[in-house]
């Protein structure tokens, strides 16, 4: 089977989830819906080392690829994350090369920097013969940049030209934020948005990003989108939560409160 960075590579459109929920059933679930990926969200969700652990095992279970996105850069995070299986990393807040030159560090064993056991999970607990292990995990292991900040954006090009990047991901909340706009349709939002895409494009990278609902996936196809992250395990609880309470609302013919 194709690994998920090589199909990203070639530019195949994949769908994926956040999950924010420290449960392997979570990632279990979501492998047997027939996403292509999900990534743990410890940025913004309670997540441990021991959670990330057992979210990897049951995405594991259901082949399903399982990216971290980690609070900060930190290198032995990061480590420990790959160990216990994770395709990939998603690193917020990505601003220029050495930034990115760091987390490639921090993420490729042919770099020199990341600590090696073959002792792991990604290694197979020992199984495999440690070259080719460490082969391929630098094969295997992809990183995302999110670009959700105005200051990255007169480093686009630099930052997509660093060796093992592999997709723009645009945070759209955090860079409303740091541009000072309240709206996605704003005018200094839509040049950005267009802005990442093209250097995404120009550079040979995939682009993609987080969408509330799949109805916007169209409007972002003719950008060059090929990376969508659609929802969270919690958004998908409450939109089916809400549309049970709907239906037997409008079964009872009562008007909703």
């Amino acid at each position: 089977m194709t690994h998920l960075r090589e199909r990203i590579r070639n530019g195949e459109t994949v769908l994926g989830a956040f999950i924010k929920s420290a449960s392997h059933h979570v990632s279990e679930v979501l492998g047997h819906a027939g996403l292509d990926f999900a990534i743990v969200d410890a940025e913004h969700a309670p997540f441990g080392i021991g959670d990330i652990d057992r979210v990897m095992l049951g995405a594991r279970s259901a082949n399903l690829s399982c990216f971290v996105r980690p609070p900060d850069h930190a290198p032995a995070f990061i480590n420990r994350c790959l160990d216990l299986g994770a395709a990939g990393i998603v690193a917020p807040h990505v601003t220029d090369a050495e930034c990115a030159r760091r987390l490639i560090a921090a993420m490729k064993y042919a770099e020199g920097q990341r600590g090696f056991s073959p002792s792991t999970r990604a290694g197979g607990y020992g199984a495999l013969a440690a070259s080719a292990y460490r082969a391929k995990a630098d094969a295997e292991t992809s990183l995302w940049c999110q670009i959700e900040d105005a200051f990255a954006l007169a480093h686009l090009d630099a930052i997509a030209k660093v060796e093992g990047v592999d997709c723009f991901f645009l945070g759209r909340a955090d860079l409303a934020l740091s541009l000072g706009v309240e709206r996605n349709d704003d005018p200094k939002m839509k040049s950005a948005i267009a802005a990442i895409a093209d250097a995404a494009r120009r550079n040979n990278i995939a682009f993609g990003l987080y969408i509330g609902e799949a109805s916007e996936i169209p409007a972002f196809l003719p950008l060059g989108a090929s990376v969508f992250v659609c929802g969270s395990d919690q958004s998908y609880l409450l939109a089916q939560g809400r549309a049970n309470r709907a239906a037997l609302v409008r079964a009872l013919g009562e008007k909703p409160s």
